[in-house]
């Protein structure tokens, strides 16, 4: 594999961490990458990009716990039901085509737009203790973005933000921390599933890693130091759903 794949690997992995840690999506990149420029068949580059993503969690979440936006006490059940969510889609995977998955959920992004456009007070206010949804919602509602999360991985983040903020009234960077939280207790379950079918590309997704390390922890610093971090954290958000929905309807041949 020529050497340039990899510096393109790791540069366009850095983006990426920074884009997960403060938006999401940022797996548009990487997979993209893998799949149109290294020319990974989707299965594969799907399995690859876990590895990344776990460094950039590992990288950026230890911030998100040392500035409190974690808490164990109000985030577990949370935390545990898209983790069991995350495990089913996980398995599914390794079986099923993702096609289907993608095509249903392209026409979301057009709708998470929308609501992110003209609701934008609701995702810049603080963690409120009363939800807009009952709390039972709330459960299953993570369990299916977590399914979808082990699934694709591939915009899991964004839906995860609108259910936490929209639904469970975090603020955006609580709703950040919790999403880290959970993607580093099932990202090493994809890892071990994905390798032992041997659809992880190791090399690549070496250089991937470092580059998302570097990502996650530039983006958790910007989160949690900068006073304006929600607010540029939305406006990222919307720059991404704009190009998840050009990607989307649009794809690169």
């Amino acid at each position: 594999m020529p050497t340039e794949y990899y510096f393109i690997a790791a540069a366009g992995s850095l983006l990426a961490g920074i884009i997960n840690t403060l938006a999401g999506n940022g797996s548009s990149i990487t997979l993209s990458i893998l799949m149109y420029v290294i020319g990974l068949p989707p299965q594969q580059a799907n399995a690859t990009i876990r590895v990344g993503i776990f460094a950039m969690t590992m990288g950026a979440l230890p911030t998100f716990l040392k500035k409190g936006h974690i808490k164990i006490q109000r985030d577990w059940l949370l935390v545990t039901s898209m983790t069991i969510g995350a495990i089913l889609g996980i398995f599914t995977a390794v079986w099923v085509s993702n096609e289907l998955f993608k095509e249903i959920f392209k026409y979301m992004f057009i709708i998470m737009l929308g609501l992110a456009l003209f609701d934008t007070k609701s995702w810049l206010r603080k963690t409120g203790e009363q939800r807009n949804l009952p709390a039972p919602l709330i459960i299953i509602l993570f369990l299916l973005v977590g399914f979808y999360g082990g699934f694709v991985q591939m915009g899991v983040g964004v839906f995860f933000l609108f259910v936490t903020v929209l639904g469970a009234r975090y603020n955006l960077i609580d709703a950040g921390g919790l999403k880290l939280a959970c993607v580093a207790l099932y990202t090493p379950i994809a890892i071990l599933v994905f390798a032992w079918h041997g659809l992880i590309c190791w090399d690549l997704a070496l250089a991937m890693s470092i580059g998302e390390l570097i990502g996650g922890r530039l983006g958790a610093h910007f989160a949690t130091t900068h006073p304006k971090a929600a607010f540029w954290a939305h406006r990222l958000l919307v720059i991404v759903l704009v190009a998840a929905i050009i990607r989307a309807f649009w794809p690169m041949p």
